[in-house]
């Protein structure tokens, strides 16, 4: 055995990481690069958390259905194909580069979604069949997030049509492809980060929300996509967006709480503080975008993106690959090893995280003043130190697990 059980998530955790680095290079760099930081938002979502949710959910799905296999070698080549043509499209203004991207990377989606579909219809009333569902929803948004992102990205929406396809799009995108996805592996992998058992009953109640929730979220999209209107109409349409979002967030909620009290009963460890804190920005954030779509207020609209972006997803992330890199190690001791070192400073690590969060949330919120500069630059410096740090422990971590293997001549 090459390696351990999440195996041949390595390389996609590897493109990850190289998508990552490029989009902390582009918030570094502000404007002095082509696309700027909107070309950094699609690094994450588009490189980063797009390889991992097709990576991930595959694996877990395969996994609570208790059926064998892997997607094919293939994808991920032909998907990071579609993810560079849009990425060179956007700065460069090269239309027909994102949409052709963008339909190779949608198509790449789609097979997954039937590969997913499959999986659970095969399966023997599994019970966390209903996550499967999930996901299957959860890959249904990004395929509509990524008709609207054609259309903004090719000049098709203009005017007031194009701000409320862009906001559309980043719900769909965020709160669909990359939080539904979180929210049906939160209910049973955030308490294995956290080495502690699910509270009894919380998947059920969970696959109940998360129904209505999905719902919730495709007509809070839909209602946002129309304010492109304008006028008296926009407003209605406003409070409806509001009343989906409403329901998405108590989703939120039922899937949230259940993960917060078992997780904050577990030992302290790196990955019980990402947990943790990663569902906590979530309820803040979903109740505090409704609110925003409400009133159609843009600025706070920003500050909630970046919190989502780097306090939940993110955060999420790093806690996920904190906890999967041990176990890419064929051997127990190796795994030991990896993981005692990439427990060290974790309280004050994610301390640092979620205070840089915090204030790169506030700057957004304040602007371009002198204290927003400030806070941007002080939130952004520690975000991405923890970031550095983490990188650097596993580093070190994967060497010295090489060495502490305990059978001679065995392989890695």
């Amino acid at each position: 055995m090459t390696g351990g059980p999440f195996r041949r998530l390595r390389g996609v955790a590897l493109v990850a990481a190289v998508y990552a680095l490029a989009a902390v290079v582009w918030v570094a760099a502000g404007a002095w690069l082509p696309g700027g930081r909107w070309l950094a938002v699609h690094l994450f979502t588009l490189g980063m958390l797009t390889n991992l949710v097709l990576a991930l959910t595959d694996h877990f799905a395969r996994t609570l259905t208790h059926q064998g296999g892997a997607a094919p070698r293939w994808q991920p080549i032909v998907l990071n194909a579609g993810v560079l043509a849009v990425l060179w499209g956007i700065p460069v203004g090269e239309r027909w580069s994102v949409a052709v991207g963008a339909t190779v990377v949608a198509a790449v989606v789609f097979l997954a979604y039937l590969r997913l579909r499959g999986l659970r219809r095969r399966a023997l009333a599994p019970r966390f069949g209903w996550v499967v569902r999930m996901y299957e929803r959860a890959h249904g948004a990004f395929l509509h997030g990524a008709v609207l992102g054609a259309l903004v990205g090719t000049g098709v929406l203009s005017g007031a049509w194009y701000l409320a396809g862009r906001t559309a799009h980043l719900h769909i995108m965020l709160l669909g492809w990359g939080g539904l996805t979180l929210l049906a592996t939160m209910v049973f992998f955030g308490p294995t980060v956290a080495r502690i058992r699910i509270e009894s009953g919380a998947d059920a109640r969970a696959a109940r929300a998360l129904r209505w929730g999905a719902g919730g979220l495709t007509l809070a999209v839909l209602a946002i996509l129309a304010t492109g209107i304008e006028g008296v109409a926009a407003t209605v349409l406003r409070i409806v967006a509001a009343a989906g979002l409403a329901l998405y967030a108590w989703a939120v909620g039922v899937v949230s709480l259940p993960v917060l009290r078992a997780v904050w009963r577990a030992k302290p460890s790196a990955g019980r503080w990402s947990v943790l804190a990663a569902a906590a920005w979530f309820l803040v954030v979903v109740w505090g975008d409704m609110v925003a779509v409400a009133v159609g207020a843009g600025r706070p609209l920003e500050a909630l993106g970046v919190a989502l972006l780097v306090g939940v997803l993110a955060q999420a992330i790093l806690g996920t690959l904190a906890y999967l890199a041990p176990l890419f190690r064929a051997r127990n001791g190796s795994r030991e090893a990896l993981r005692e070192r990439l427990e060290t400073l974790g309280g004050a690590r994610a301390a640092a995280w979620n205070g840089g969060v915090a204030m790169a949330a506030l700057a957004a919120l304040v602007g371009s003043s002198a204290a927003g500069i400030w806070l941007a630059r002080a939130g952004w410096a520690l975000v991405v130190g923890v970031a550095l740090v983490q990188a650097a422990l596993t580093a070190a971590g994967w060497r010295a697990s090489i060495g502490s293997r305990t059978v001679p001549g065995s392989r890695e």
